[in-house]
């Protein structure tokens, strides 16, 4: 069964960059470096979107950012402060399973970047490790982190945990649903 057409209004035909995407993609995560940096803006959007549903999932208001700003969405905590989101993803893992993630704006014609985030470019970090459905949020800065594969199944039963950490991490424990009773030291 297919969608019908509205009366005397065409379906255009797709574009071939998303023809040729849904070939490329159709294996992900087993594609080639290539196709990865050839797709990075559509992967990029589905690690946002991901986001995007997470933050909905628990009931949270986020809103996207322009492109050219330097963080990907904002996040408006109960009390009306803004919280300046960055989204990176990774789709493959080290030798050990971990997703390493390395803070660089990406690049208008690849996939290696355009040089390092500074910290005052955003407040939380959202990792998103596409192929897993996994998001790692962190507030500390460092250009690299890492989500361990043995963090995984954790993100997994708990997603907003980490979340929750990040939030208290920047003082906001009164934005946290049902409080905050963690230790700081693990809000990393």
């Amino acid at each position: 069964m297919h969608q019908p057409y509205l009366p005397g209004m065409p379906m255009p035909p797709r574009p071939t960059e998303t023809r040729d995407a849904r070939t490329a993609l159709a294996t992900y995560p087993a594609i080639t470096t290539q196709d990865l940096c050839r797709y990075a803006k559509f992967l990029g959007a589905s690690a946002e979107l991901l986001v995007d549903s997470f933050f909905m999932r628990f009931g949270e208001r986020v809103f996207p950012m322009p492109e050219h700003e330097r963080c990907d969405r904002v996040l408006i905590l109960p009390d009306g402060t803004p919280i300046r989101i960055q989204v990176k993803t990774r789709h493959t893992q080290n030798d050990r399973g971990d997703y390493i993630f390395t803070l660089r704006q990406r690049s208008e014609r690849g996939c290696t970047g355009r040089g390092p985030y500074e910290p005052q470019d955003f407040d939380i970090l959202a990792m998103v490790a596409l192929s897993e459905g996994v998001i790692r949020f962190t507030a500390d800065w460092h250009l690299r982190q890492v989500i361990h594969a043995s963090e995984i199944a954790e993100l997994r039963r708990n997603p907003r945990q980490s979340l929750d950490a990040a939030l208290a991490r920047l003082g906001h424990t009164d934005a946290i649903p049902g409080g905050w009773d963690g230790d700081l030291g693990l809000a990393a």
